[in-house]
């Protein structure tokens, strides 16, 4: 972990620095470095509540310091340069504390072996303490306190039309108030065989339409399979078609925004994996196909999938951007055709409490005869409507249509 990558985070996020603050040693910077820490500890220790350090304050902190008006000057030019540094606060103190965990463990192995049980004892309580740093909720950072704000801005600024990302197909669209909201996590749950990822790839279509970036995350079917079902979907030719004139297909796809998706595969990833990738690509929508399979540190399958679906929500508010989730119905939805929250297989209260909208995609024995589905929002809190309809789905293009 770099020394610039500490500081930066800690000069940007109160959070950061008070997670690691008490952990930092000296030794981890170089003279220059050490000058910067003392005052960002001044100005932290003053005003523990504050978010990002003034960058006038900490100059001034630091030249009263140093002397030399040319020891000054490379100050300044090293405080720009930490101040204009592209980094993750949250992810930078996580990586920091991996890295101690890390080094403490291997000195712990050394004293074991060697039967030291005083420097065991210290280990081990150094070690807990690195554990309770990784505890915390680094990624929670300072929230935006809002007084007297100004409707007009709120309503430009966040509510405007131009502002909403349209969900494809159009009939749900106009149930969701004409789109939804940066920040916002979507579910969507079926049955297996539903068109779960007919779904999903309808959505893909339409974000693209609207030159919005796509990070879509799969741990469920392999991505070259996914990829192929893209192609589909953009050019609306069967698998056998694009497989026939691939060339073709491609320029078709390149038309329709292909290059703002970025497709990587999870095996079967973390929440943390996500917004990784979310912070390296900027995407205006995330999609995660699916929760149930994500890595989480829980026992209970259901306190797993809460947790799931809670993380994907966070990273949807820290990266600004749609989150859209997919996971499982269970056995209650079989043969059904307007699903309703307790239909969410193993987590009926735990998913539907982090999701801002669902999308329950349901169908009968004759609506899959004659591939129709039937769309329900037993929650919308877009528009507060909780409506079902009908769409018809071709699984040959992967399409969905109102």
């Amino acid at each position: 972990m770099s020394e610039r990558s500490i500081l930066a985070s800690c000069l940007k996020s109160g959070r950061a620095y008070g997670s690691i603050e008490k952990a930092i040693s000296l030794e981890d910077f170089t003279a220059q470095g050490r000058v910067i820490w003392s005052c960002i500890q001044e100005y932290r220790n003053t005003d523990p509540g504050a978010g990002a350090c003034d960058p006038e304050i900490i100059s001034r902190s630091v030249a009263r310091k140093v002397s030399n008006p040319k020891h000054q000057a490379t100050f300044d030019r090293i405080i720009a340069d930490l101040y204009e540094a592209d980094v993750s606060p949250a992810n930078v103190v996580a990586d920091y504390i991996a890295v101690k965990l890390e080094y403490v463990g291997d000195k712990l192995a050394v004293a074991l072996t060697n039967n030291d049980q005083a420097e065991v004892r210290k280990l081990l309580e150094e070690y807990q303490d690195w554990m309770n740093c990784s505890a915390l909720d680094l990624g929670k950072e300072e929230a935006k306190v809002y007084e007297g704000f100004d409707l007009e801005e709120l309503v430009r600024t966040s509510h405007a039309a131009d502002e909403l990302i349209k969900v494809f197909p159009k009939a749900l669209n106009d149930r969701l108030d004409g789109g939804c909201l940066r920040g916002h996590h979507i579910v969507v749950f079926a049955r297996p065989e539903m068109g779960k990822t007919a779904m999903l790839l309808t959505m893909v279509y339409g974000f693209l339409q609207q030159g919005l970036k796509v990070l879509y995350c799969g741990n469920e079917d392999p991505m070259e399979d996914i990829l192929l079902r893209v192609a589909c979907r953009l050019t609306g030719r069967t698998k056998h078609e694009v497989v026939a004139n691939p060339r073709e297909a491609m320029a078709i796809c390149k038309e329709k925004g292909y290059d703002n998706l970025v497709l990587a595969p999870l095996s079967p990833g973390t929440p943390r994996e996500i917004e990784q990738l979310a912070i390296q690509y900027k995407p205006d929508v995330i999609m995660v196909d699916q929760l149930r399979n994500l890595q989480m540190k829980e026992d209970n399958f259901t306190q797993q999938l809460e947790k799931a679906a809670r993380a994907v929500r966070g990273i949807a508010q820290r990266q600004h951007a749609l989150a859209i989730s997919v996971t499982q119905a269970g056995d209650s939805a079989s043969n059904k055709r307007i699903l309703a929250m307790n239909d969410v297989d193993s987590s009926n209260t735990g998913i539907p409490a982090q999701a801002d909208v669902m999308i329950g995609i349901g169908a009968n024995a004759e609506d899959e005869a004659c591939n129709r589905r039937v769309l329900s929002l037993p929650k919308n809190k877009r528009s507060g409507l909780r409506d079902h309809f009908t769409v018809h789905i071709d699984p040959q293009i992967s399409r969905m249509r109102s």
